[in-house]
């Protein structure tokens, strides 16, 4: 970027004058380049915390299962991992330079109020994530809770199938997230920067503890691989663990990654942050989570991937102790970022007259108890169908969103236009009619792979196929789109957007010791 390119402008809150007030809220207006704070570290702490998923151990360990050793699993991990870092950095880009919300930039592609139609299917996967991770940071409360006091264990009596005890420890966590989250995105920032790594420190006496209890790295690594060639591994193994991780991990954050990275001190910082703290953390914290399963089998004969269980087998009241609390405080990491910071937003987009960030986040953390995730974990096949349904929009959605910003628009937006009515991004009454039907379409198309066995790879696939499916038919319906009475929504116009870096740049031009006292900061 050369700095005769940059510029800053005045408050964008100003900037945005005229603006239809049923298109904008204080929370949705575009963050104040000097107020973008988060930096390298933060995003590599908020990804440390984001992937501890109880769903993530089950899925590593159902691929052993399935005939993979133990390294082949780890390496479609890393695979799938660096497959969403790239796709993350597209997006991510947007928040960075634009500082605008997932949201508010979809109105780009799909129009001022076709917006929310992916917007609000990515907020009710959400919801429903947060409840399913909510219920598993319950377990571990009630681990904890049921470890330092001996009476917790005998309130056991059950309501609606749940006992006493379980209940007390989701009112807990429940209103514990409506404690952080009541406070906004600067505590969720600082709880994140140390809230992240704490799962770390907790894993080290328990990878000690397993290597006490077992020869070598134990029974889990000494399994081979049942695939019988490495081409068969890689048809039959590799390829749909790829897939199948992404859709059980950060299919739907590739999305919304906007809500993140617009409060971001650079495009740099938060690239940085997320290449160490999702595939290099990640490969190293599901070694550490293999190690401990395998130290827990050969000390128990029990195969565990739920972390809540591993603390019970571990048998250690201190470990359990502070492990549980290190569960807990990690599952509420993640949910914060991925499952509330989004709905949150995306309501507030459908709905910016009466709600707020604060009050959008207080009610998907209640709908989040609506979803009964306690009966959804009964049977796992429901919660995966109902959800995979769903996020059968994420992948459609997000081909489209990259095909409009990177190559349509070449990295351009007019961010006031976005917030007013009859703007080029308006359409046709407040809807793209064209990239809504593109992702109708393909939206259709692999919801009906679990239908039509002919095209059941549609389904299986849905995360990776729809971001191609979504992006090819984009780029198909582009020439008639041009021609069309909305073509207006197709041209190039506005800027790159600005950095909080190049705030320092300018200061550098002006005057060199502010620039020096900005870079100290």
């Amino acid at each position: 970027m050369k700095t005769s390119d940059v510029t800053v402008p005045a408050a964008l809150h100003e900037q945005v004058a005229g603006a239809d007030p049923r298109l904008v809220n204080p929370d949705l207006l575009p963050t104040l380049v000097a107020d973008r704070r988060w930096g390298a570290w933060n995003f590599a702490a908020l990804w440390m915390g984001m992937i501890h998923s109880a769903f993530g151990f089950a899925v590593i360990g159902g691929m052993i299962a399935t005939g993979m050793s133990a390294w082949q699993a780890l390496g479609v991990v890393f695979a799938a991992n660096m497959i969403q870092m790239g796709l993350m950095a597209l997006t991510g880009r947007i928040g960075s330079r634009h500082g605008i919300p997932f949201a508010v930039w979809a109105r780009s592609a799909f129009g001022s109020y076709g917006a929310n139609v992916p917007a609000v299917m990515r907020a009710i996967v959400a919801v429903g994530w947060f409840g399913v991770q909510s219920f598993l940071g319950s377990t571990a409360i009630n681990v904890l809770l049921g470890t330092s006091f001996s009476a917790w264990h005998s309130w056991d009596t059950q309501y609606g199938g749940v006992p006493v005890n379980l209940w007390l420890s989701m009112v807990v966590y429940w209103s514990l997230n409506f404690l952080l989250i009541r406070h906004g995105m600067e505590t969720i920032r600082r709880f994140e920067s140390w809230a992240g790594p704490m799962i770390f420190v907790v894993m080290i006496p328990l990878v000690i503890w397993a290597f006490r209890h077992m020869s070598g790295l134990g029974p889990v690594f000494a399994n081979s691989s049942t695939f019988p060639s490495t081409g068969d591994f890689l048809l039959r193994g590799f390829l749909p663990g790829v897939a199948l991780f992404i859709s059980a991990s950060w299919a739907t954050m590739v999305l919304n990654l906007p809500d993140l990275t617009r409060f971001a001190k650079s495009n740099k910082a938060q690239l940085k942050g997320l290449f160490f703290g999702l595939p290099l953390a990640t490969l190293v914290f599901y070694g550490m989570a293999a190690i401990i399963v395998s130290g827990t089998q050969a000390a128990t004969g029990k195969v565990l991937w739920n972390p809540a269980d591993v603390l019970i087998a571990v048998d250690n009241p201190v470990i359990s102790i502070v492990g549980a609390a290190a569960i807990a405080i990690a599952t509420m990491s993640v949910n914060l970022a991925a499952n509330i910071v989004s709905p949150a937003y995306d309501f507030t987009n459908l709905l910016p007259r009466l709600l707020t960030f604060k009050t959008a986040a207080s009610a998907s953390i209640v709908l989040g108890f609506v979803y009964m995730p306690w009966k959804l974990m009964e049977n796992p096949d429901t919660l995966f169908s109902v959800l995979n349904n769903v996020g059968a929009f994420i992948g459609p959605a997000t081909g489209i969103l990259i095909a409009d910003y990177y190559i349509v628009r070449r990295g351009h937006l007019d961010v006031p236009d976005l917030y007013r009515a009859n703007s080029p991004y308006w359409a046709h009454r407040g809807y793209n009619y064209w990239t809504l039907g593109v992702l109708f379409v393909s939206t259709g198309f692999c919801v009906a792979g679990q239908f039509v066995s002919a095209i059941g790879w549609a389904y299986q696939y849905a995360s990776v196929f729809g971001i191609i499916l979504g992006f090819g038919l984009y780029f198909a319906i582009l020439p008639l789109a041009r021609r069309s009475p909305i073509a207006a929504a197709f041209l190039p116009y506005g800027d790159t957007g600005t950095e909080n870096v190049d705030l320092a740049i300018l200061a550098e031009i002006a005057d060199p010791a502010v620039a020096a006292s900005t870079h100290s900061e």
